[in-house]
């Protein structure tokens, strides 16, 4: 078997276990981004309640 043969055989056989590795990281930073965005979506939703009180808020004072 030729070195050219011998590189080929040896990266065929590794390439479930290293697509399975970068499936795993992609997987996780996803997850971990999902994550972020929830949490952010979260705060945004926050933000905004808090904002309608105010403007609640103000407009009961105006209407005295």
């Amino acid at each position: 078997m030729s070195p050219f043969e011998r590189l080929m055989i040896n990266c065929m056989d590794t390439f479930p276990e290293n697509q399975k590795n970068l499936y795993d990281m992609c997987e996780s930073r996803f997850n971990n981004m999902d994550s972020r965005f929830s949490t952010l979506d979260e705060q945004i939703k926050e933000v905004q309640n808090q904002i309608l009180e105010l403007q609640f808020e103000r407009e009961d004072s105006l209407s005295f």
